[in-house]
Order: C-alpha cells, then structure tokens, then sequence
C-alpha cells in the first residue's frame, strides 16, 4: 500500500510541475505577442508561425544585454523609439524563440525573460 502511494504523489508532483511549465510557456509566448503587438512598426507584417520551448540561461551577461538592446533600437520590424525593457533581476533568464514568416527562410527572433515573467529584458 505504501508503494501506491509513492506513485500517487510522484504522479501528482509530475503533473504539477508539467502544469506550471506549461503556464510559464504561455505566459512568455504572451509577451512576446503584446511586445511584437505594440513594439513593431507594422504588426500585421509578423506572421507568427511558431514558439519554441521555454528554457533558461545563466550565461547572457550584461553588455551582452546592453549589446541586445542597442541592436533591437536598429531592428527594422520595430519601432526604435520608446521600446523599453524589464531591468535584468538575478544571473538566470529564461528565452523562448519566436518563428515568423515562412518557416523555409528561417526568420526568428529570441527573447529574453526575468525567471518571474514580469516583461522582457532583451531580444536578438
């Protein structure tokens, strides 16, 4: 009987942690949507084809942060003016990568996340 309810739990703990991942995605997929919504110069021009998993990197540093933001104002599918970012909080990000347009070319951009999904600290 024990034994089945090791399992139980293990199950349950599985599926929560599967749940909250799943939430972080959707959380992040929906910056990045209201980002592109509001940050592009025309939004409708950004075909959304597809997101990538949601993971995390400690090895973005902050010139490398610094060096993302200054390209993002030279980006041409946005605004370079008033675009604004999260301030970085803690050596981890997460990034998911967004696919746009027809997938056979290749384009994408990456952005990069606080662990609390609170707004986006830089994109490339």
């Amino acid at each position: 009987m024990n034994r089945s309810r090791a399992y139980i739990i293990i199950g349950m703990l599985a599926f929560l942690l599967l749940f909250t991942a799943c939430g972080q995605r959707q959380a992040a997929k929906r910056l990045v949507k209201d980002f592109v919504e509001a940050q592009a110069v025309d939004p409708q021009q950004i075909d959304i084809t597809s997101f990538s998993d949601l993971d995390s990197t400690k090895v973005i540093s902050d010139s490398l942060i610094q060096a993302m933001r200054t390209a993002a104002k030279r980006d041409t599918l946005f605004k370079s003016d008033g675009m604004t970012f999260a301030e970085r909080q803690g050596s981890t990000l997460l990034f998911i990568r967004m696919r746009y347009g027809n997938d056979s070319l290749g384009l994408s951009r990456t952005f990069y996340f606080n662990p609390d999904l609170a707004g986006i600290v830089a994109f490339k």
